[in-house]
Formats: C-alpha cells, sequence, structure tokens
C-alpha cells in the first residue's frame, strides 16, 4: 500500500514539470528568464570579504593552523605544512603533536599575541595568513616553525605582494633545519 502511495505521489510530483517541459508557446515570445542579484560564492559568500589584518590572542589547533578569540574563521600560517595531528583511524600522531606543542610554545612567548596579515582563503575557507608574535621584536611564526625543523615549506611558489622574498627566507629556514637533522627532519628523511 505505502508503494503505491509513494508511485501516486511521483507521478502527481512529476507531471505538471514534464507537461510545462513538453508544452508549446503558441506565436508568444519566450518569455526571458528572470535574473537573480550576483550572489558572492565560495568563501567569501559564507565567510564575507577577506579581511586585510587581524590581530587578538592565538591558540594553536594544530602544528599550521590557529585559532583567534573573536575570530569566526581559523588562520592558516602561510607557506607551512604541518605533519597530520591525527591519522586515518583520528589517533594523534607523535610528528602531528609536536608541531602543535611547538607553535604553542612560540604563542606563549608573547602572551598568545599575534598581527596577522591575510593573503587570501584556503580550499577550507580558512585565513591563509603570514603571522608574528606580537611583542617588541616581532617573531614570523612561519619562518620559526620552520626553522624548528616540524613543519615544511608549503605552496612557496604563491609570493606575499608585501614581502616578495618570504618565499626564499622560508625556503633557506627548511633548508638549513633539514640540513642540521632538526625537529622531525630525522623521521621523514628514513633515519633512525
Amino acid at each position: 500500500m505505502k508503494r503505491l502511495a509513494l508511485a501516486a505521489l511521483s507521478v502527481a510530483l512529476l507531471a505538471p514539470a514534464a507537461l510545462a517541459q513538453n508544452a508549446k508557446p503558441s506565436g508568444a515570445a519566450p518569455a526571458a528568464p528572470a535574473t537573480a542579484p550576483a550572489k558572492p560564492s565560495g568563501c567569501t559568500a559564507s565567510h564575507g570579504a577577506l579581511p586585510q589584518n587581524w590581530s587578538g590572542q592565538a591558540f594553536a589547533l594544530d602544528g599550521e593552523t590557529l585559532g583567534g578569540s573573536g575570530l569566526k574563521t581559523p588562520l592558516r600560517i602561510w607557506g607551512v605544512q604541518a605533519p597530520a595531528l591525527r591519522d586515518a583511524s583520528r589517533v594523534e600522531t607523535v610528528p602531528g603533536m609536536l608541531a602543535r606543542a611547538t607553535l604553542e610554545d612560540l604563542l606563549s612567548r608573547a602572551d598568545h599575541k599575534v598581527k596577522c596579515r591575510i593573503a587570501r582563503y584556503d580550499s577550507e575557507c580558512r585565513l591563509v595568513a603570514q603571522c608574528a608574535l606580537d611583542e617588541a621584536q616581532p617573531i614570523d611564526l612561519g619562518g620559526a616553525m620552520l626553522a624548528s625543523g616540524v613543519v615544511y615549506g608549503h605552496e612557496l611558489d604563491e609570493p606575499l605582494s608585501w614581502e616578495p622574498r618570504a618565499a626564499q627566507r622560508y625556503a633557506d629556514a627548511e633548508y638549513e633545519a633539514r640540513k642540521a637533522r632538526k625537529g622531525t627532519w630525522p623521521h621523514w628523511l628514513g633515519e633512525k
């Protein structure tokens, strides 16, 4: 009985659409489709316009992502890739925990206060930003993470308009950490 009722409902819902599709106007010009106002697409639709800067208290979500007080969207640190915090079975990984702990230790040096210049949204609608500790002698978080050897360079072919040589600086920091076998580099290089 349920199948019969579902079939009847389907026919009732689909029949008007099929009839409208097959109907041909007689002599009347086809109506122009109504145009809706253009809506922002992607991240700007859900998160709003891309801000240029953000500053405030931040905390490490993982080795490359910051959450911020009053910030709706997480910040992904420009130019670095951290090991996954959790593996496929959702178990925390040692390299991922080491990267998050290193970032958290850096943040604690400045009472978790950072200043960020925002470059773009990423594919997950996180804000991609170059961030520095907000103190008398600012420390670039991405560069410091690369120098510690717990992250590696990522998308360095995308230059920053306010610091065109940032990619080279980051690549040099990664090279020095790898050469000195700092952080996670012995593991990544397959050494015991």
